[in-house]
């Protein structure tokens, strides 16, 4: 009953159209240029078991709220939730993710604020001089896109964000996305609103919560994703860009099999 309401909520206020440009994918190197949570798009993993285990390989579940602030370039810097101000572009982005953590060596090269970051290989693991925490699973996300009109607004607060949006404090879009997750009924289930309203909101919750409930049935096809990364490396932007060129050039796998 929590989930839903947070699902509630989080639709609830994505019903104006947006007055701002629409940030780059969360996949972009330069909208994780800071310590962190910091969700991806979806990147490809080596599976190496079969697909009826896959689920077992993913023994956590949560629910996950990463605030971002978007810059005048479109860039997003995500950090604790904070006050969102009159004049300003945010971004709010709910997980609802099945997924197992792993851990991967890094090596590291260049200036603290232009440090490259690439994946070793497992057999080359002395060359690390890191380790990054990596999310492998599957889910569903909701992505709110939030300009403030007027005013502040409590960005960490989901209900205050509801009311800011019934007083029209605040515009935006909402994006609903699957992580690994798909087949030819939940592909039916997605939701293809013409507009935002009421209606379309309460469509839209009642789709979220029957993909979520098809994520075991034996027609729906999982297929894990790194979804997620704990920056712990600091740096700019050229960071994450060989972190995630490393992960698009090697895909890792999963799972190890050491674990």
């Amino acid at each position: 009953m929590k989930r839903i309401i947070l699902l509630v909520v989080i639709l609830a206020f994505a019903g104006c159209a947006t007055q701002f440009p629409v940030p780059d994918t969360l996949g972009d190197p330069k909208n994780a240029s800071n310590y962190g949570y910091h969700p991806l798009d979806p990147l490809p993993v080596n599976l190496t078991i079969d697909r009826a285990k896959v689920l077992d390989a993913m023994p956590d579940e949560t629910i996950r709220i990463a605030v971002g602030t978007v810059s005048s370039n479109g860039g997003i810097t995500f950090g604790p939730a904070k006050i969102g101000a009159e004049g300003k572009n945010y971004v709010v982005i709910l997980d609802y993710i099945k997924f197992g953590t792993d851990s991967f060596g890094v090596a590291l090269s260049g200036e603290k604020d232009n440090r490259v970051a690439s994946l070793v290989k497992p057999n080359e693991i002395s060359k690390a001089n890191a380790v990054v925490p990596v999310y492998i699973g599957v889910g569903l996300r909701l992505t709110a896109n939030i300009y403030v009109k007027k005013g502040e607004v409590d960005l960490g607060n989901l209900f205050a964000l509801g009311a800011a949006a019934k007083a029209e404090q605040v515009s935006g879009t909402l994006v609903i996305q699957t992580l690994g997750v798909s087949g030819p009924e939940i592909s039916g289930l997605i939701p293809m609103p013409g507009e935002i309203s009421e209606s379309t909101i309460q469509n839209a919750i009642l789709a979220l919560a029957s993909i979520k409930a098809k994520v075991y049935d034996t027609k729906t096809s999982i297929t894990p994703r790194v979804v997620g990364v704990y920056n712990n490396l600091g740096g700019g932007e050229t960071t994450i860009n060989g972190f995630i060129s490393s992960l698009l050039e090697q895909p890792i796998p999963f799972p190890r099999a050491n674990n």
